[in-house]
């Protein structure tokens, strides 16, 4: 059961009362720091970890919630100021790296997740896909699901993949279900054309017209959607991107290769992780390192658990 706010902020007064670390000492009520993060992490971060820094240390959070690639891009050209940046995936933190804005092995890991398959409570189709998550772990019976998305009129939603890491997990989840259930065409005939106008919705709206009804379904995160109290059938580790074993030689089969600026790049994916770092450039370093610290301790992870967030895993980037 996901932790109230109230809860969060007297836990956190709580551990204030024992003493701040001597690094935000001073760090003063009116200190203010501004956190960057991947869209899918709003619920967690505005209502759960950046209230709960914000009663432990006194600085006061600010966040901003937007697909994680378009923000490196923003970040690296500094049209956008930020102390600290948490995408999912190693490509945004990798982008401002290269920008200078942190060291390599500066972006820890800090939480995880998987690929689910989300719909509607409101749906036509809501009945069947519930059914169709019962057999949905196995690989024999399991591509129900994938039936159903093809049905006439099925209403299916994602994000743009040329800025967001998820609606690039998005195709490579349909791309291994192809694979694992020998299904040729299936990524095609469900999602079309990678850039398809018709399906894609930007990332912080996707979720809120999938409660009102607007679309029946997507492919996203875990923590996003249990986050929101969605409705949601787990999948298969070949295609959720939650198992370490299955990394280098599976997942690895999918790609996606998409053009920037006139330059053509293809990407494979990985596990699912969140990695978070302090900028270079933060205004308030001090509160930038707390916040990232304070995300890996064991009351930042008790956070992202009652928020449907798995382990932080993974090497530092």
């Amino acid at each position: 059961m996901q932790m109230s706010r109230r809860a969060l902020l007297a836990a956190a007064s709580a551990l204030t009362a024992t003493g701040l670390p001597r690094a935000w000492a001073g760090a003063g009520a009116d200190g203010k720091f501004t956190v960057a993060f991947a869209g899918s992490m709003g619920v967690v971060m505005d209502e759960g970890v950046g209230p709960a820094f914000q009663a432990k240390s006194g600085a006061q959070y600010q966040g901003i919630g937007q697909a994680a690639m378009a923000l490196a891009h923003l970040l690296s050209a500094k049209t956008m100021m930020a102390d600290v940046f948490i995408p999912v995936s190693p490509a945004p933190m990798k982008a401002v790296e290269e920008a200078g804005l942190v060291d390599e092995g500066q972006g820890i890991p800090v939480a995880s997740t998987q690929i689910v398959l989300a719909y509607s409570p409101a749906s036509k189709f809501a009945a069947a896909i519930a059914k169709a998550g019962t057999k949905a772990g196995a690989k024999s019976g399991g591509a129900a699901w994938t039936k159903i998305l093809q049905e006439p009129g099925f209403r299916f939603g994602r994000t743009d993949p040329t800025t967001d890491p998820q609606g690039q997990y998005v195709l490579y989840t349909l791309q291994l279900a192809e694979m694992l259930y020998k299904m040729p065409g299936l990524a095609k005939t469900i999602a079309g054309p990678d850039v398809n106008e018709a399906q894609i919705f930007t990332e912080p709206s996707l979720l809120s017209r999938l409660q009102e009804g607007q679309i029946d379904a997507t492919l996203g995160y875990q923590s996003a959607v249990v986050s929101q109290k969605l409705p949601f059938i787990a999948l298969p580790s070949e295609i959720n991107f939650s198992d370490p074993s299955k990394n280098k030689d599976w997942y690895s089969k999918a790609s996606l290769t998409l053009t920037s600026k006139g330059t053509s790049k293809t990407l494979h994916p990985g596990l699912l992780v969140f990695y978070a770092a302090a900028l270079k450039n933060a205004t308030n370093p001090t509160a930038a390192q707390g916040f990232v610290d304070f995300l890996a301790s064991q009351t930042g992870q008790a956070i992202f658990a009652e928020y449907g967030y798995g382990p932080a895993r993974g090497p530092k980037i």
